[in-house]
């Protein structure tokens, strides 16, 4: 059987193996316990999920995503609308959204909701950029046209700085266990300007409309993988030199990362 496009793309990534080990690292216990991934893209994220447990239910806002997440998964996918979390309330143990808040508009709302369907005593992953002006990634970021002031990809702020996260957690009642920073400047640099070649690539390559609601920076089907296959593969051939890159990150370990993963636990 031929390996899924996403775990092979995954195999060749940087900033999501980051991202998939900040999120495993720290997970709450959830043997026997009801999941909600808000957030699952095209389903990697929940590949890895359901190998640690529980019963899972991925969430996503985009119909692309959704279908190459239930091709992945075979099922437990549905697409929701970015308004409202759409069960009912204290419906699960476990609640994690992943890097997708920084996209809706009325943020303090969804966050809400998605505390609401949390049982008391459940526990909430939180994963976003942090959005801080000033530093060299962000920079990088501005000088690429991604950042929110420039309508940068779907982004309705730049992300959450910690301190903004944990006052979130704080008005939604939500008591924070733990953080922890993570993907520093040579990574998320040539995230950035991967994805930055990635999207002119495809628009390019597609006619243009369709649903879109993050902004195309990375494939979201097997189709649109193989549109960009020349790219991809000369991708493949330069990897071990862009992993030479990424390693230059081990030289600055004071910088705290451009990425957050922020848990806590509802109030009883």
């Amino acid at each position: 059987m031929a390996e899924p496009w996403q775990l092979k793309l995954y195999r060749r990534s940087f900033k999501k193996k980051l991202t998939m080990q900040a999120l495993l690292d720290h997970l709450p216990p959830l043997e026997g316990r009801r999941c909600l991934e808000l957030g699952c893209a095209t389903g990697l994220t929940s590949y890895f999920l359901r190998q640690r447990g529980g019963s899972w239910l991925s969430c996503d806002f985009e119909r692309d995503h959704v279908r190459s997440a239930r091709l992945l998964l075979g099922g437990g996918v549905l697409q929701t609308g970015e308004g409202e979390v759409p069960f009912r309330d204290a419906s699960f143990d476990v609640v994690a959204a992943i890097n997708f808040l920084e996209h809706i508009r009325d943020d303090g709302r969804y966050f809400r909701d998605m505390v609401r369907v949390l049982k008391p005593g459940g526990d909430l992953l939180f994963m976003a950029p942090k959005g801080e002006p000033g530093r060299p990634g962000y920079a990088v970021k501005k000088l690429l046209g991604f950042t929110a002031d420039q309508g940068g990809f779907g982004h309705a702020r730049d992300g959450y700085p910690p301190a903004a996260a944990r006052e979130l957690f704080r008005a939604n009642g939500i008591e924070v266990v733990g953080e922890a920073g993570y993907c520093r400047f040579f990574t998320e640099f040539l995230e950035d300007l991967l994805n930055f070649v990635y999207h002119r690539k495809s628009a390019a390559a597609s006619p243009e409309g369709g649903e879109d609601f993050h902004g195309s920076t990375a494939p979201m089907s097997e189709d649109a993988l193989k549109q960009v296959g020349l790219a991809y593969r000369l991708f493949a051939a330069v990897h071990p030199l862009l992993r030479l890159w990424t390693a230059l990150d081990h030289l600055i370990p004071f910088d705290p990362g451009y990425m957050m993963v922020m848990w806590g636990r509802k109030r009883a």
